[in-house]
């Protein structure tokens, strides 16, 4: 079995493969995925050397296996929140690769010492065992907030 390698994004050579991993993961994903949408976000966050940065993918044999990306945002009341995202990968390459795991450490890292925040938030779903259990390993506690969600 190959090595899986944690790479920057980079996006002369790496934004169709990760497009088409994106498409790729809406077996797994919580909103409907609009490519368009999504490669305009990229292309914001390509602009800003620390957010391209911080789009951490893995790789094996050159083809890329798994993405990981965060969002920080400032509330009304000027507190930063930042949220790590669900690690995108193909249902064939997942869990048990522990592609999940490396990438969450490698932006855990960039967090801590780059961004110098130390205090995150993930969404997942309740039913995703796998990603619970990997959030224990990495000493991710569950919060007392319970996240609501709408249609208004």
């Amino acid at each position: 079995m190959s090595e899986i390698k944690i790479v920057r994004f980079d996006p002369r050579k790496d934004k169709e493969a990760l497009e088409a991993l994106v498409k790729d993961f809406e077996y797994r994903s919580i909103y409907p995925i609009d490519i368009q949408k999504f490669s305009n976000e990229i292309e914001n966050r390509v602009k800003d050397l620390k957010l391209r940065n911080s789009m951490i993918l893995a790789k094996m044999e050159d083809k890329v296996v798994g993405a990981g990306f965060f969002t920080i945002m400032n509330d009304f009341l000027g507190n930063i929140h930042t949220i790590i995202h669900d690690v995108v990968v193909r249902k064939e390459n997942s869990f048990k690769m522990g592609i999940e795991e490396l990438i969450f450490r490698e932006l855990f890292s960039y967090l801590k010492k780059t961004m110098k925040i130390d205090k995150i938030g993930i969404f997942i779903r309740r039913n995703d065992s796998n990603i619970q259990s990997l959030l224990m390993k990495l000493k991710i506690k569950k919060s007392e907030l319970d996240y609501y969600e709408g249609e208004i």
